[in-house]
């Protein structure tokens, strides 16, 4: 997007003043400088442990990106994070290393921890051993990296909110095992959210916000239609503008697993209908929504690991 931006100027530098030429390239530069700030902000940050060595590392733009939140849990057959946050439109820079040294997994995450957890940050949940869950589900269900799983009890997991100098949102999670082999690896990943999608408290646009700016939103809830105790505020206060609205709603429910593409097509409508309930109780009355479950027809990356999604989407 930079060097969109940069050439645009470029091209159309006739159409300027000098005078106001020379202030775009100002403004340019001290925009560009702010970013590199930030960046190297959060790569002091995220210093690897000494001796790691780098074997993977990708960096993704996304439309929406899902970070665990909670321990794994096996519910209905289907093993997935108990909580997720579901996080606007960023970049994903990811880092898979390999620790060659004889220290064990409670000394690097004490190492990432008095990196990470500074003054600014905003411990999102972390877990030790067996309490997380099964390490194979981490690996392959939330990081779909074969190589993370390790013994149960060598296993570590947090999370945690970290805003830098330049008020960005930045999402950071770390997740350290041990295999049987007594390979010991780290996944980072490092999720900086996009400016244009925070609103300038620094907090994220509304439900309503989202779903008036671009036709659909996803909503805060299970891949069951269920939702915790902290979504239901966010929930009500959508309920009381689709109230207000002229516009009729498709509820869209996606269900994914190992069962037929029949059987997450059944249990895609029963989320819908389920949170169609929920939301009636919070005061939406029935004519304002039709739901449709799609099972396994479209997905996401981030919503298969989930294990399913409901959106809203505006009917044409």
């Amino acid at each position: 997007m930079g060097i969109s931006i940069f050439s645009i100027g470029i091209f159309n530098r006739r159409s300027f003043s000098a005078e106001a030429f020379r202030h775009f390239c100002q403004m340019f530069i001290l925009i560009f400088a702010l970013m590199l700030a930030g960046f190297a902000q959060a790569a002091n940050l995220l210093q690897p442990f000494p001796l790691a060595e780098k074997e993977m590392e990708e960096t993704l733009v996304l439309d929406q990106h899902m970070l665990a939140t909670g321990r794994i849990q096996n519910k209905g057959g289907e093993a997935f994070p108990e909580s997720w946050l579901s996080l606007p439109a960023g970049t994903l820079n990811q880092a898979l290393y390999r620790v060659r040294s004889t220290r064990d997994t409670d000394e690097i995450l004490e190492y990432y921890q008095n990196h990470l957890m500074q003054p600014g940050s905003d411990v999102l949940f972390q877990c030790s051993g067996r309490e997380c869950g099964s390490s194979n589900d981490w690996a392959n269900r939330v990081f779909k990296m074969s190589t993370l799983y390790g013994v149960d009890r060598e296993q570590h997991y947090f999370a945690v909110r970290h805003k830098l100098n330049d008020a960005s949102d930045n999402y950071i999670s770390v997740y350290i095992t041990e295999r049987g082999t007594g390979r010991i690896y780290v996944y980072v990943s490092h999720y900086r959210v996009n400016a244009e999608k925070v609103v300038s408290k620094g907090s994220v646009h509304t439900l309503f916000e989202q779903l008036q700016d671009d036709g659909w939103v996803e909503l805060p809830v299970m891949p069951d239609g269920q939702f915790e105790e902290d979504a239901r505020e966010p929930l009500k206060q959508l309920v009381s503008k689709i109230q207000a609205s002229s516009d009729r709603y498709w509820l869209v429910a996606h269900h994914y697993g190992r069962q037929s593409d029949q059987a997450l097509m059944l249990k895609s409508e029963q989320a819908a209908a389920r949170l169609l309930s929920a939301l009636e109780v919070l005061g939406l009355s029935p004519d304002k929504l039709e739901f449709r479950g799609l099972g396994a027809l479209a997905p996401t990356k981030g919503s298969v690991a989930y294990g399913g999604r409901l959106e809203l989407v505006v009917m044409k």
